[in-house]
């Protein structure tokens, strides 16, 4: 029996990406690392919550 299938290892991954993503451009436009781990977490959110009702 797989732990995941699928679908939920290309929602992972894409959120771990988005997350990767905004979190370097965070640091990279000057911000601190608060600021860049509040943004990752936001983005990998938005991913979580908006890819599987796309992905239906």
């Amino acid at each position: 029996m797989p732990l995941f299938d699928v679908r939920s290892l290309v929602a992972l991954t894409l959120a771990l990406l988005a997350a990767a993503v905004v979190g370097g451009l965070t640091l990279a436009a000057g911000a601190g690392w608060p600021t860049a781990l509040l943004a990752a977490g936001g983005a990998g959110w938005v991913v979580l919550t908006g890819l599987p009702l796309l992905m239906r």
